[in-house]
């Protein structure tokens, strides 16, 4: 099977932003993607629209359905390097790249084969002068794609299709599985109990974390930082710590305990407030000190019931008028923390609540485990693929 270079079978264009200021070129129903947009392998609409006027009056240019887009520039090529194939006529920014294909390989195909040198051209991304990362055009143009015969490559695409079917119906029964506990509690508290101040419910803290310089981090005690968090879920990464040089009794004031809330205290305004539940300790782990570790009464208050409450609009709500923005960041104290309003049901209602989420997130964990096999097989078929053996 030959090999030729990415330049040799497609045809590539640029993109860029219409005027800002001319407000009639914002009014129209054409896809204008941006990195913002490129979290799918397909994609049919974007976060933002062109007027079709735009392809008159601008350099702009119009790509038919079956273009493929690249992001080459941007802060995500840090960790990724998005690929997706427009099933719309479009038109895209600057921070992107567009592919289109030429008559001798399938679109899929060629999507599937630049996703599976992921890594390799993730590796080739350089930072410009003004710390931006960036994918020059040169090594674009000098990916290597094999190319066996046009029904060979529709043939793999089957294939590949197949599995990615069943990676998406996983992936739909695991965001209806995450989804369920917010549901339950919504339901549980149309009840209307009674609110009560968090800082009535609090047996320790809030407490602040532990600061140590990046000189410090490398080998020793685990630590949750912000990195740490999975936000919108209320989970922590635990398998992912990094580990820092901490003493005995910085371990010992810092130390985190299954059933400890983190509050997520200096972050983008966004973030400020989010909240994770400590659970599965492997060793003695502290936390940083942009998060405020607190513990709850749990006679009164489940720190799994607080854990849900702490992840609703109501609580969002909430901390949006106490956070203060400062150049780069916001925050809330732990004054603000203590003052949150939370509905307190009686606690066999709360053990009720835990236990049926708990139910859950067992089930979640399977799914997990189940959409990490497909992925992984899909990894392998792209790579088999790759080297001319599927």
């Amino acid at each position: 099977m030959k090999t030729v270079p990415l330049g040799d079978v497609v045809d590539f264009y640029s993109g860029g932003t219409p005027p800002k200021a001319n407000a009639a070129l914002w009014q129209g129903d054409v896809p204008w993607f941006s990195a913002k947009d490129m979290k799918r392998p397909r994609l049919a609409d974007s976060a933002d629209h062109v007027a079709e006027d735009v392809f008159k009056r601008t350099s702009l240019r119009r790509l038919p359905a079956g273009t493929i887009a690249m992001v080459v520039r941007g802060m995500i090529l840090a960790h990724t390097v998005p690929i997706s194939i427009l099933d719309v006529d479009a038109a895209i920014n600057q921070d992107l790249k567009a592919l289109l294909p030429k008559r001798e390989v399938d679109t899929s195909f060629l999507a599937a084969m630049l996703r599976a040198q992921h890594d390799s051209i993730l590796s080739q991304v350089t930072t410009a002068a003004h710390g931006t990362k960036k994918l020059d055009s040169r090594v674009l143009e000098s990916i290597p794609i094999p190319l066996p015969p046009l029904p060979e490559q529709r043939r793999i695409v089957t294939i590949l299709d197949h599995v990615e079917v069943l990676r998406s119906k996983r992936r739909q029964a695991l965001a209806h599985l995450s989804a369920l506990p917010q549901a339950l509690l919504g339901d549980l508290l149309r009840a209307g109990f009674d609110r009560v101040a968090l800082g009535d419910l609090i047996a320790e803290g809030p407490k602040n974390g532990l600061y140590r310089p990046s000189s410090d981090y490398g080998s020793g005690t685990p630590i949750v930082r912000i990195d740490s968090f999975k936000f919108g879920s209320g989970e922590i990464s635990m398998g992912s710590l990094r580990r820092l040089r901490a003493s005995a009794t910085e371990v010992t004031e810092f130390a985190l305990a299954t059933g400890d809330l983190l509050v997520n205290r200096v972050n983008s305004r966004e973030h400020v407030g989010k909240t994770a539940l400590v659970g599965g300790l492997l060793e003695p782990t502290v936390f940083e000190s942009n998060m405020m570790r607190i513990r709850v009464n749990q006679e009164r208050l489940l720190p799994s019931f607080a854990a849900e409450f702490m992840q609703t609009d109501d609580v969002r709500a909430q901390v949006a008028p106490m956070t203060k923005d400062a150049v780069n960041q916001s925050s809330i104290n732990q004054s603000d923390v203590r003052s949150l309003r939370i509905p307190l049901p009686p606690v066999a209602l709360q053990r009720q609540f835990e236990a049926r989420v708990g139910a859950i997130n067992v089930q979640r964990a399977t799914m997990q485990r189940a959409l990490g096999s497909d992925d992984e097989l899909f990894a392998t078929l792209q790579a088999r693929a790759f080297r001319g053996e599927l």
